[in-house]
């Protein structure tokens, strides 16, 4: 039988974790599934950022090579998305995270471990956090940006 997979995320200060989040639209709120109409980014300001993590399910003997990246998705003039692989949960926020840009290629994707910290995951579990958040500057656009794809690929055994 295969894994079963999802992405979860986690807002609040207290951590209020989602499993099986519908989107991963970003805004000026921290919440899960956000509609961007009502939570618009202002331009020159930054999303808040989003705190992921995939979590594994259903019957697997091992999951490892786990990478993730930005595969599809045009950024629009001022917008970048910054991320970060393995990080700790912190509450959500607009502040900058000065993490690098996002990856675009399987090539220069984030290597993501388990939550243990090990490369693998070997029971029902979550892999650490990615953050992401996305940037804007005074010559970005108003209005919505292009919609993005991001991939998360793993090994299973």
């Amino acid at each position: 039988m295969a894994a079963t997979f999802q992405f979860s995320e986690s807002n609040t200060v207290a951590e209020t974790v989602t499993d099986g989040i519908s989107n991963l639209n970003m805004g000026s709120n921290d919440s899960i599934n956000l509609n961007t109409s009502t939570y618009p980014i202002i331009v020159g300001q930054n999303s808040f950022s989003k705190y992921l993590r995939a979590k594994f399910s259903s019957t697997f003997t091992e999951i490892s090579n786990m990478k993730f990246w930005k595969s599809v998705g045009t950024l629009v003039t001022g917008e970048t998305i910054k991320a970060a692989a393995n990080v700790a949960f912190a509450t959500p926020s607009q502040t900058g995270t000065g993490d690098s840009d996002i990856p675009t290629t399987e090539g220069t994707a984030l290597a993501i471990q388990a939550a243990d910290g090990s490369s693998t995951i070997v029971a029902v579990g979550y892999t650490k956090y990615i953050r992401l958040q996305l940037n804007t500057t005074g010559s970005s656009p108003s209005g919505a940006v292009n919609q993005k794809t991001y991939t998360m690929q793993w090994d299973e055994v």
